[in-house]
């Protein structure tokens, strides 16, 4: 099914392309455009939100710190109008009673998230991750326009000086609904910035290489998709496939050796800043294997990189790569799905008239 669809739609998206290109045309609107584009934004705006948010980041960080092999657990729904997980048997509960981690499942997931506290626990922590996200860039551009700093460096600045405030979001993240605004659940700045540095900086180093080597391979390949001859026309590279190819397996590596293993780690630390007196709703070692001592006891009180990448098993890695992989097939799904209702629809709402 999928493949029809894929072979359906790209030789319409290829026509459009090329008509767009050949036709010295003017685009005429239907008057019905406006409607129809308020009506995709509204049908699709909360899915690729659901997508990014939701699916690319609570269910990866949600998998980075739950313990695979946790004491007895049971999750206990935390709707007053809810059952309890567990009380659904094995076959709907979170998983943990067939042995496995509830991260392990999509679909477990997802009504672990509902579970705790409805279809708005989908999007916790979004306005501290709006937050963040603004801050970045505005601090991002001002670091960034100092003479001795690049806006590379800027943005490492920016997250160094937001340290506390994405910890506090990988808090609201694994705990339970707190009605504490974000801003009120910031760890201590200096501890906060004591436990992170290290791992924001590696974690931006990684993202930093990651973007930098597939760049240079371009330039180093010379992949420049097409050229024109002479007389004007547009020639193809044949080797421009390859090429591609080859970067892009690059730029996939990058991220699975270097991104994803710092972020692991950096989520991981973070975690470790999570108060005493809070849960979480995955099972978390908060000892990370007796590597953790509290503070009450003379211990720091976090984790270290070392120690945080160390406690996380080969099996918790396999699941995590299941689950990226799952969230790309299910948001390559979702974009196919999205692009043959728009294709028509453009074909439907936009004529051309010859000039």
């Amino acid at each position: 099914m999928m493949s029809n669809m894929i072979s359906g739609l790209v030789p319409m998206g290829t026509n459009l392309m090329k008509r767009a290109v050949e036709e010295p045309t003017e685009l005429v609107f239907s008057k019905w455009t406006p409607l129809v584009v308020l009506i995709n934004f509204l049908l699709f705006g909360p899915a690729l939100v659901w997508l990014s948010y939701s699916l690319g980041n609570i269910y990866p960080t949600l998998a980075m710190i739950e313990d695979p092999s946790p004491p007895a657990y049971e999750p206990v729904s935390l709707n007053e109008d809810a059952t309890s997980l567990a009380e659904e048997g094995p076959a709907q509960s979170a998983g943990h009673n067939a042995g496995k981690p509830t991260t392990a499942s999509l679909r477990a997931t997802r009504r672990l998230l509902h579970s705790v506290g409805g279809w708005r626990s989908h999007f916790r922590g979004i306005a501290c991750a709006i937050f963040i996200g603004f801050a970045t860039l505005v601090l991002g551009a001002i670091f960034g326009n100092f003479p001795i700093f690049h806006s590379a460096v800027g943005s490492l600045i920016a997250s160094l000086t937001l340290a506390s405030f994405s910890a506090a979001w990988v808090h609201i993240v694994i705990s339970p609904p707190n009605a504490l605004p974000f801003y009120r659940r910031l760890p201590p700045l200096r501890k906060a910035f004591e436990a992170t540095c290290f791992p924001i900086l590696a974690h931006w180093a990684a993202v930093a290489t990651s973007a930098v080597v597939p760049s240079l391979m371009i330039h180093a390949l010379n992949m420049s998709p097409s050229s024109r001859n002479p007389e004007g026309d547009v020639v193809f590279d044949n080797s421009a496939i390859w090429k591609s190819f080859i970067s892009l397996l690059v730029a996939v590596a990058l991220q699975f050796l270097l991104v994803v293993p710092t972020g692991v780690v950096l989520v991981r630390v973070q975690a470790s800043l999570l108060p005493p007196d809070e849960d979480t709703i995955v099972p978390f070692d908060r000892s990370f294997q007796g590597k953790v001592d509290p503070v009450v006891v003379g211990g720091k009180g976090f984790v270290t990189m070392r120690d945080a990448f160390t406690t996380f098993p080969r099996s918790s890695w396999i699941r995590l790569y299941v689950l990226y992989a799952k969230v790309f097939a299910v948001s390559i799904a979702t974009y196919f799905l999205m692009a043959a209702i728009i294709i028509p629809e453009m074909f439907l709402l936009i004529s051309k008239k010859q000039n």
